[in-house]
């Protein structure tokens, strides 16, 4: 009994390292929110979110669905008609969160931004122990792989757009900017690692019951982040290639098992070619273009760590260290978002992890060359070098606040009288009820008053570009109103939030120039169903109840 006390204290105190520096990690990822409720102005409202704000609506309106009591998914940001839905187990968990907490959606995601942000990085701690021999390597791993970063900050200009280094505008591409910005991908990251921390131990062992952990991960993350089941499967393929030609034979037991854990996935994979050729809705998005920057950006996006992951690789033959695993996948990984797919850039995601790892082997290997007494300290010197990408990501964030604006081009702030709106129409009408607004009163719709919108989001809605150039006809004063009339009609739309601009309105965008606004106060195919100061709620007439 005494012996068992002293192991589980040693585990208890090898554990609070990481842990602690998990907690560290996802304080900072706080900065920016926290920044913005602190600066929030008179009559405005923090909306939560700083970056992204358009998939942040997203996942708000799939938790705001759940939380009204559906178990299936419905696209908000379209009135085109759907007649097959998403079903995701992990926004279930979150909708059933808000339910029962009854926050709203932007806290539960941030409470699971949080939790899952700390199990992360807890986890690729543990997976990293099959590499990482040495107690000061795995006392590095979690800020190595929790703060690291490319040389995107050495190269300002490369802000906007996505043609830059990929650590000042990819969140899938960062392990920190993924914590900071996305439970999703939090959820993704950690079926990854565990499914490869299964797959690693089903070939070392040959238990069945690994296999089955394994296909269950991989079962839980085809239905939870669908595309990064291609990563897996090639990175897991090409290493038992290596390992069987290292090997000479073929281990036909690995080979089955590695079947029936992937034949596992087939329900959630079934599930979603179902919703790909049935839903035109579902196609269009999943369609819809997300391209690989130049090889480049992704080089000096990951950077030093790049670099050190490639000493890492030499220092580990050397030293007969078996690291295929995360040889492969750093190679895999490369390749994966060049393949011809819609969804290019997405596949990026994971990469982060076996770089970090490798590069963990050769920060210890480095600092050991100045002797004992500064080892610890040149490695915390050579991961503070990795950082700054980071600490200019959310400085550049925190300083939009004060402006009113996000990257890509969204208001962080909503003012009180459009909040006011939104739920009114949360508690007045349905949510299958088309709602027309302007372009950021659209894009919250989903996730506030859970309605449906005519247009909201680039990618979740078909069309999104055709339809913005019909909302500005529809607002633009020398447009007559029998074509608002039509309109009306034709997008189905049963309610409008409105305000004057009597100055006129900026294009949106950044295009040049002002549009003079309608006023539709007279007009007699709407009425005045909710008023907040500038802010109106009108109920079209012509479509009745």
């Amino acid at each position: 009994m005494k012996k068992r006390g002293t192991a589980e204290k040693n585990r208890e105190s090898s554990l609070l390292v990481p842990l602690v520096w998990a907690v560290v990690v996802v304080a900072l990822s706080c900065l920016p929110y926290i920044a913005g409720i602190a600066a929030e102005p008179p009559g405005g409202t923090f909306t939560g979110f700083t970056y992204n704000i358009d998939d942040a609506c997203v996942y708000s309106s799939w938790v705001r669905q759940i939380a009204d009591g559906s178990l299936l998914i419905r696209n908000q940001f379209t009135s085109e008609p759907q007649n097959a839905f998403q079903f995701n187990i992990f926004f279930v968990l979150l909708g059933i969160i808000a339910k029962i907490t009854h926050l709203s959606a932007a806290s539960v995601l941030h409470l699971a931004r949080i939790i899952l942000g700390i199990a992360f990085l807890v986890f690729a701690w543990k997976f990293s122990h099959r590499f990482l021999k040495e107690p000061a390597e795995r006392l590095l791993i979690v800020p190595v792989i929790g703060l690291s970063a490319g040389l995107g900050w050495i190269l300002p200009g490369y802000f906007e757009g996505h043609s830059g280094p990929v650590d000042m505008w990819q969140p899938e591409a960062l392990t920190f900017l993924s914590i900071y910005l996305n439970p999703l991908f939090l959820a993704g990251l950690i079926l990854i690692v565990a499914s490869f921390h299964y797959l690693h131990r089903m070939s070392e062992t040959g238990a069945w019951r690994d296999a089955m952990l394994a296909g269950i991960m991989l079962l839980l993350l085809a239905n939870v982040h669908t595309y990064d089941i291609l990563t897996v499967g090639a990175v897991w393929t090409a290493y038992l290639v290596v390992k069987f030609i290292q090997a000479r034979k073929i281990a036909w037991k690995t080979v089955l098992q590695s079947t029936v854990a992937a034949l596992m996935t087939l329900p959630a994979i079934t599930y979603s070619i179902y919703l790909y050729q049935s839903e035109e809705v579902f196609r269009q998005r999943v369609e819809s273009a997300a391209p690989s920057p130049e090889l480049w950006a992704y080089l000096m996006g990951f950077g030093l760590v790049l670099l050190l992951a490639v000493a890492g690789v030499w220092i580990a033959l050397k030293e007969h260290r078996s690291v295929i695993l995360l040889v492969v996948w750093s190679i895999v990984g490369f390749a994966l978002p060049y393949i011809p797919v819609d969804q290019q850039r997405k596949l990026v995601m994971g990469l982060h992890i076996p770089l970090a790892i490798l590069a963990v082997i050769a920060i210890v290997a480095i600092s050991r060359k100045v002797g004992p007494k500064l080892a610890g300290v040149t490695s915390m010197l050579i991961v503070l070098v990795l950082v700054p990408s980071n600490l200019l990501f959310i400085a550049r964030d925190i300083a939009m606040l004060g402006e009113n604006r996000t990257a890509p081009h969204y208001r962080p702030y909503l003012a009180h009288d459009e909040m006011d709106a939104l739920n009114w129409l949360r508690e007045n009408t349905k949510p299958e009820d088309v709602v027309l607004a302007f372009p950021d009163i659209a894009l919250f719709a989903p996730a506030v008053s859970g309605n449906r919108v005519y247009y909201g989001h680039w990618s979740e809605t078909p069309d999104y570009a055709d339809k913005l150039q019909e909302w500005m006809l529809f607002i633009n004063a020398a447009i007559p109103d029998e074509w608002r009339r039509e309109f009306l009609e034709e997008s189905q739309a049963r309610y409008i939030v409105y305000f004057s601009h009597p100055e006129g309105l900026e294009l949106p965008f950044g295009e040049a120039g002002k549009l003079p606004v309608a006023d539709l106060r007279n007009a007699d195919y709407v009425e005045v169903a909710y008023e907040s100061g500038d802010t109106a709620v009108y109920a079209v007439k012509l479509l009745g109840d």
